[in-house]
């Protein structure tokens, strides 16, 4: 029976048993046999082979590795990774990378090897070759730095790289998180003073570029655009005004999502009591902030929209507020009997416990309103 038959008369091809005719799509073409087995026919080995490994690129790896340990010289650590960079290329079928280190670092930063990007700036620093190091942080290649990077770069007074390097850390030790805190609660040099400075001028401007984004206006503009330049303009503000540039460059630590409490109370423990004072103080700049602008919260979507990295590096009211709690639990007795300090506590004390309440009565119309848009 053809399918045109078993169309035009449905009660023939209804019928059931053995004797029911198959349905034709070609006619006068048989039905294809049946197989006894639905499984497709195996490919003998002899048929396929997998490509040979290439060697080049872990011969070049293990080179670099080894040379890194005996270099001793800024000229000869800059060849021998440019030696490494050429291998990659080739080995990946990519074009010839830059001739400048850091240049070819930017272009080949998609494959470059997480453990060899270690490698490379535990070097850099100790040659301080400050170019590798800034390139290796700016393309990202450095989630998991070396022990000794951010003390290293303490030591050096670059207080500009270690905002850097914690901008992106994914994990921080104690000891580098007290390297960190001590360099910027103590600056130990007009040197590293100069750095912070240089970097609080960034804040400045990427405020500046958020002020002049919120108040442009266009036929085809977004609400959307308004409001994320808006938001990246008050936050901006509220981490660059009343804050020195030591200071503005703790908003960096204290922004890292990768802090845990337990990590950070053992480096805030070994801070001398000047130390504890101006985090305290520090801490408390951000509560009588976030008591201002209750509505102000980390927009990491301005980022993208306008290249503002610093809205990623704005503390939240959380991180502030676990932070303090770390701090009293280990120096409580410090700032208690500080005179100057119990004041500032005491301030603060009465702006946590204003959100609070505030964040208590809002609750319930909170989930009223996520309750309407379940429904909706």
């Amino acid at each position: 029976m053809t399918l045109l038959a078993a169309i035009t008369n449905p009660t023939a091809a209804a019928g059931t048993g053995a004797g029911a005719q198959p349905i034709v799509l070609t006619p006068g073409v048989a039905p294809p046999a049946a197989t006894s087995s639905a499984l497709p026919t195996p490919i003998p080995p002899s048929a396929w082979s997998l490509a040979p490994a290439d060697l080049t690129l872990p011969k070049a790896a293990s080179f670099l590795a080894a040379s890194l340990t005996s270099c001793s010289s800024l000229p000869r650590f800059r060849a021998v990774v440019a030696s490494f960079f050429s291998a990659l290329s080739q080995s990946l079928s990519l074009p010839p990378p830059p001739q400048v280190v850091p240049k070819a670092i930017h272009a080949l930063a998609p494959y470059f090897p997480a453990t060899v990007a270690s490698l490379v700036a535990s070097k850099a620093a100790s040659l301080a070759d400050h170019e590798v190091l800034f390139a290796l942080v700016e393309s990202r290649l450095l989630p998991h730095p070396p022990p000794d990077l951010i003390s290293s770069l303490s030591d050096n007074d670059r207080a500009d790289l270690v905002c850097a390097v914690l901008r992106q850390a994914a994990d921080l030790r104690s000891s580098e998180i007290l390297a960190a805190l001590r360099l910027f609660l103590s600056p130990p040099s007009e040197k590293a003073y100069d750095a912070m400075m240089e970097v609080k001028r960034r804040w400045k401007d990427a405020a500046v570029v958020a002020v002049n984004k919120s108040r442009e206006k266009g036929a085809g503009r977004k609400k959307m655009v308004d409001a994320t330049a808006r938001q990246a303009a008050l936050l901006l503000m509220m981490g660059h005004d009343g804050f020195s540039s030591p200071e503005v460059c703790l908003h960096y630590l204290f922004a890292s999502g990768n802090v845990d409490s337990v990590v950070l109370g053992a480096a805030v423990a070994e801070l001398d009591g000047g130390e504890v004072v101006r985090l305290m103080r520090y801490l408390k700049e951000w509560i009588v902030k976030y008591g201002r602008f209750p509505e102000a919260q980390p927009f990491p979507e301005a980022v993208a929209m306008f290249g503002l990295e610093q809205c990623d590096s704005v503390p939240s009211f959380g991180a502030v507020v676990r932070a303090l709690g770390v701090l009293l639990d280990n120096h409580f007795s410090h700032l208690v009997l500080n005179a100057d300090v119990r004041e500032a506590l005491m301030a603060a004390e009465v702006i946590v416990r204003e959100l609070a309440a505030e964040a208590e009565s809002s609750g319930p119309i909170l989930d009223l309103l996520r309750r309407l848009q379940q429904d909706k």
